[in-house]
């Protein structure tokens, strides 16, 4: 079976807004996260930065990646009006947004290819939003329900499946407009703005903030992928 018909056998109810989750809850303080996930999350988080060994350096490339967009979303975010509290619990859950790529199904070196990714390519690389949300809940198989029900899985597993979605409803799930809630909203455009300056194989340098920021708001890739609102905001937000 490939990679993408295994991720598209994940049928888990993974909620999409999760502006109300994510408040629910304090995740350095929170028993059962102390007593049963941290341990969990630790693991799945070296496997993040040893993505590639061997082959290339991209485990370092994503855990740089997810640490930037983590800090960035975290301290966005309460721009908006959510707590600090709910900036630490996303800070935490969107470490381990790309855990998918990390899927031993999932081909590393796809990350390379010399060349502007071919339509099976594109297709490969979006299988990782699902395929991590099957392996945190595998990483969760033995562990009490306590758990596996817990808000924080919850937010974790929506950032993963869902960072990748569009304002007009063409992103990897097809979900549009305020059924995406606003974290979710956010981290769709943090992601596209960290990614589009990780410098990839076919391009001939690396974008700076300022290019990344107005590809966000005028390059053709992105005409109504984004809240319009949200996006001014964050742009004021990054050029403070």
């Amino acid at each position: 079976m490939s990679t993408i018909e295994t991720a598209r056998k994940s049928t888990n109810a993974i909620p999409v807004n999760i502006d109300k989750a994510i408040e629910s809850y304090d995740v350095e303080s929170d028993v059962i996260l102390n007593e049963h996930f941290k341990t969990i999350a630790s693991h799945l988080w070296q496997q993040i930065e040893n993505y590639g060994a061997d082959i290339n350096e991209y485990g370092g490339i994503v855990s740089k990646h997810l640490q930037r967009t983590s800090s960035i979303g975290a301290e966005f975010i309460k721009t908006l009006g959510f707590s600090e509290r709910a900036a630490q619990n996303f800070y935490e859950a969107n470490l381990l947004q790309d855990l998918g790529k990390t899927h031993p199904n999932y081909n590393p070196e796809i990350w390379q290819t010399p060349h502007r990714p071919t339509t099976a390519e594109r297709e490969e690389k979006r299988a990782h939003t699902r395929l991590g949300v099957e392996l945190v809940s595998q990483a969760l198989i033995k562990s009490p329900e306590t758990l596996k029900t817990h808000p924080h899985i919850h937010v974790i597993q929506s950032l993963q499946r869902h960072h990748h979605e569009r304002i007009d409803g063409t992103g990897y799930e097809g979900f549009a407009g305020d059924d995406l809630g606003v974290i979710i909203k956010v981290i769709c455009i943090i992601d596209a703005y960290d990614g589009d300056m990780i410098h990839r194989p076919h391009q001939p340098a690396e974008r700076t903030p300022e290019e990344a920021l107005q590809r966000l708001k005028n390059g053709p890739k992105y005409q109504g992928a984004f809240d319009e609102a949200i996006l001014e905001q964050f742009i004021d937000f990054t050029l403070s």
